[in-house]
C-alpha cells in the first residue's frame, strides 16, 4: 500500500486506485480486530473456571486433573478434560484437592445460650437471629458453608433456620427460613405435647362435622320450604272455588364458609407435624439407648417424620439398640468422635455400627467453637482409620446433613445445576495438617487463606 501511495505522488494517474487498495487493506484490518476484540467486563466474568488437582464430588468417582465450570452461582460442568469458556476467570488450584463445603447440621455457633423451657414449637431462629460482621468466620475457616442454627432451650424450644455462612444479606444467605422442629423433652413430656397438639385437631374436626351436621339440617328444611302443595282437583274444592293460586319457592340462600376453631400457635408446628405436612420433620435430642426406646414408644403412638440427634459423650450405649436401629434405620447426627463402652476403656466403633445398620449417619463438631469446628475433619479421620468408609465418612459432613436438612438438591455434592459452595483444601481431606485454603459460595470467594491470592 505504501509503494503505490509513493507512485501515486509521481504518477497522478494512480492515486485513485492506491487510496482504493489502501481503504481495503485498512477495512481488512478493522475486521479482524472486530473479530478479536476482547468481550465486556461483564461477558468475561460470567463463567469462571476452577482447575483442580483433584475433585471429590462425594457422589460419584473422583476425578484426577478435573474441571468445574461456574456460572450464576451453579455448577454448569464438571469432568475432566471438558469444553471451557475462552474468555472465563480461571482459578488454577491444580496443586489443591476440591470438595463441598461442609454442612452443620444443628448448632448456636456466634448466638448466645439462655434457658426456655415448655412448648414453644413457634418460635423460630430466624425471628430472633441478627447477622454480625465475622460471625462465622471460625466455621468459614474450617470450610463450612451451611449451618442450621437451633432455638435455645429445653423441651420444644422452636424451629430451626438453615443459612450460608457468609453472603451478601440474609435473603441471599438464607436457605431455609424456618426448618425442623427441634426436640429436647422426655418421654412424658413429648407425649404430652402431642397428646395437646391432637387435641387440637379433633377439636377442629368436630367443629367442622357439627357444622356440616347443621347444613344438612339446615339443607334439608329449605327442601322441605320448597315444596309444592299437593295438586287440587281442577274444579277446586268442588264447589265452584278456584284452586289457590301457588305459592312461589323461595330462593336458595348462600352457604356460610366453615370457620375453624383457633389453635393454640404453640402447637401449630405440632399440629402440623402429626398431619403430615410436606417438609416438616423434627429433630429429636437423645442420649442413650434407653432414651431411644422410651422416645420410640411415643413414636409409635403418633406416626411424625423425625430424625435423631445423639448429644452422646464418649461413652454412649447406643449398640445395645442396634438391632431397632437396623429396623427402623432413622437419620443420626453425631458428635465427631470415638467412643467406648460405657464404664471401660474398649473401643466402641458406635458410628460405623450405626452406620452400618443402614442408618445415614450425620457429623457434628464437638462444640460450637472455632477450634473445634478447625479440627473436625481430623476428628473424622480418626474414624476412617478405625475402620469407617472413606466414602461414608466424606458424606457424613456434605450429602447427608444436606438431606437431613432438605436442602439436598442446591448443596452437599458437586454436581451440574447445584450451588458452587466449594472448598479448596491443600491435601487429603483426611490427611494429617490438611488446611482449607479457600472457600466458595454461591460461585464467589469469601475466604482465602492468609498468604494465598484472591
Amino acid at each position: 500500500a505504501l509503494a503505490f501511495a509513493a507512485i501515486a505522488g509521481v504518477l497522478p494517474g494512480f492515486r485513485s486506485v492506491a487510496q482504493r487498495m489502501i481503504d481495503a487493506d485498512s477495512t481488512a484490518v478493522c475486521r479482524a480486530q472486530d473479530e478479536f476484540a476482547v468481550p465486556p467486563r461483564d461477558d468475561i466474568e460470567r463463567f469462571t473456571v476452577v482447575r483442580a488437582g483433584r475433585i471429590i464430588p462425594v457422589v460419584g468417582k473422583e476425578i484426577e486433573g478435573g474441571e468445574i465450570v461456574i456460572s450464576d452461582g451453579k455448577i454448569q460442568n464438571i469432568g475432566r478434560g471438558i469444553e471451557v469458556p475462552l474468555n472465563a476467570k480461571v482459578i488454577d488450584a491444580r496443586d489443591q484437592v476440591v470438595m463441598p463445603g461442609l454442612i452443620q447440621a444443628s448448632s448456636r455457633f456466634g448466638m448466645p445460650w439462655y434457658r426456655r423451657s415448655g412448648v414453644h414449637a413457634d418460635l423460630r431462629v430466624a425471628d430472633e437471629f441478627v447477622a454480625t460482621p465475622l460471625q462465622f468466620e471460625g466455621l468459614l475457616n474450617a470450610g463450612f458453608t451451611t449451618v442450621a442454627l437451633i432455638p435455645a432451650g429445653v423441651g420444644i424450644p422452636g424451629r430451626a433456620m438453615v443459612i450460608r455462612t457468609a453472603g451478601d444479606d440474609m435473603e441471599s444467605r438464607t436457605l431455609v427460613e424456618t426448618s425442623y422442629i427441634y426436640i429436647s423433652a422426655s418421654k412424658a413430656d413429648l407425649r404430652d405435647a402431642l397428646s395437646k397438639a391432637q387435641a387440637e385437631i379433633d377439636k377442629v374436626d368436630k367443629a367442622r362435622k357439627e357444622f356440616e351436621e347443621k347444613q344438612k339440617q339446615a339443607a334439608a328444611k329449605q327442601n322441605q320450604s320448597d315444596t309444592p302443595p299437593q295438586t287440587q282437583p281442577a274444579n277446586g274444592n268442588g264447589k265452584g272455588e278456584k284452586p289457590p293460586a301457588s305459592q312461589p319457592a323461595s330462593q336458595p340462600t348462600s352457604q356460610p364458609a366453615f370457620e375453624p376453631p383457633k389453635i393454640n400457635p404453640a402447637l401449630q408446628p405440632l399440629v402440623d407435624l402429626l398431619q403430615k405436612k410436606e417438609g416438616v420433620r423434627a429433630l429429636i435430642v437423645i442420649d442413650s439407648a434407653s432414651d431411644y426406646v422410651q422416645i420410640s414408644e411415643v413414636l409409635a403412638e403418633y406416626e411424625i417424620a423425625h430424625d435423631f440427634r445423639v448429644r452422646n459423650g464418649s461413652q454412649c450405649d447406643l449398640h445395645l439398640v442396634l438391632d431397632k436401629l437396623r429396623e427402623a434405620k432413622p437419620r443420626m447426627l453425631f458428635n465427631a468422635r470415638n467412643h467406648t463402652i460405657p464404664y471401660s476403656v474398649e473401643r466402641n466403633p458406635l458410628i460405623r455400627l450405626v452406620a452400618q445398620a443402614g442408618c445415614e449417619v450425620s457429623l457434628l463438631p464437638r462444640g460450637d467453637s472455632a477450634s473445634e469446628a478447625g479440627v473436625v475433619l481430623q476428628r473424622i479421620a480418626e474414624l476412617v482409620r478405625n475402620g469407617w468408609s472413606r466414602q461414608e465418612a466424606l458424606k457424613a459432613v456434605t450429602i447427608h446433613p444436606a438431606k437431613l436438612l432438605g436442602v439436598d438438591k442446591r448443596v452437599g455434592s458437586l454436581e451440574k445445576e447445584k450451588d458452587a459452595d466449594l472448598i479448596f483444601l491443600d491435601g487429603d481431606p483426611f490427611a494429617a495438617g490438611t488446611r482449607v485454603r479457600r472457600v466458595m459460595i454461591a460461585g464467589e470467594t469469601v475466604h482465602v487463606a492468609e498468604g494465598d491470592e484472591q
